[in-house]
């Protein structure tokens, strides 16, 4: 058993070797393939997991007249904490708004001069209300402007989150669409590309081949080098992939988390490591030996 799978790797090195060039180009093919798949696999993951961030960030503001009375804003968040769609509220006083906001604008000398010279908090108190599920503030939004208090606002704001996801998620689904018209011309390519060096290596191989079925050698026998051929081919393809993907990292990984704040594609990347090596070996594995049975079924017979 251990002789007959060490001479099924000895012939598939060997065709390897035999076509080295045509081998080499089925690998780089492979490996191109390979890039844009896992970072698919990356940007895919990590803008969502930029979306859920945001998500939770989310929530719709209302603002109420600054002669309403805080006990009748306690009275309506009661109520609003009623509703189905809503999970938590947060009420925000005048007080509490003004502090926010010069810390947010404290390096803004024209705002701190205005407030200065204004001499009185201009600010409004505030409901902060967080719906359960994203789908729901434009409910919640709608029912607050039929409400019987909807009188005692000024203003009802629904975070500016809401418009960044919306943008993120057109984003994630252009380069999802993109990507993958990419990966299936690439994955086309290097089919084709491996078909061609697995039949040259039939080819190559054919009187070898009709000596071991003249001695009585198996079917998988004869089929197991060219189905490993393509096997190594993907294996080979996923190591130099998952090199180029370090090097780049390493190079460029402090460049993209700047220039893409919030994703974290990088620290994705060293955190899956090993899951993301995995499955771009399988199906590099599996391109390889989808390639290599395709050209046995044409080419081989026995």
């Amino acid at each position: 058993m251990f002789i007959t799978i060490k001479r099924i790797f000895k012939t598939a090195w060997q065709g390897l070797r035999r076509n080295n060039w045509l081998s080499f180009a089925c690998i780089m093919m492979m490996v191109f393939s390979l890039l844009i798949f896992t970072s698919i696999i990356i940007f895919y993951r990590t803008s969502n997991i930029l979306v859920e961030t945001l998500k939770e960030k989310m929530d719709i503001s209302i603002y109420f007249r600054r002669d309403v009375p805080e006990e009748d804003i306690f009275k309506i968040r009661d109520d609003l904490l009623g509703w189905e769609e809503v999970s938590k509220i947060v009420y925000v006083s005048r007080e509490e708004a003004l502090k926010i906001f010069k810390e947010r604008s404290k390096t803004i000398l024209p705002i701190q001069r205005a407030l200065e010279e204004l001499g009185e908090n201009p600010l409004a108190p505030s409901l902060n209300i967080k719906a359960k599920r994203t789908e729901d503030y434009n409910k919640i939004i709608e029912t607050v402007e039929k409400s019987a208090f909807a009188g005692k606002l000024t203003a009802i704001d629904l975070a500016e989150n809401q418009k960044i996801i919306s943008r993120v998620n057109a984003l994630a689904r252009g380069i999802k669409v993109g990507s993958l018209f990419v990966i299936a011309i690439s994955v086309f390519l290097s089919i084709i590309i491996a078909f061609n060096t697995i039949r040259m290596a039939i080819y190559s191989l054919r009187e070898e081949i009709e000596i071991m079925k003249l001695v009585g050698a198996s079917n998988w026998f004869v089929r197991g080098p060219f189905l490993l051929e393509g096997a190594l081919q993907g294996l080979f393809a996923s190591l130099i992939a998952i090199l180029i993907f370090i090097f780049f990292l390493l190079v460029f990984g402090a460049k993209i988390e700047n220039f893409i704040l919030g994703v974290g594609i990088v620290s994705y990347f060293w955190s899956r490591f090993w899951f993301i090596f995995a499955l771009q070996t399988f199906f590099a594995v599996f391109l390889g030996m989808i390639s290599s049975f395709w050209a046995m079924n044409k080419y081989l017979k026995i």
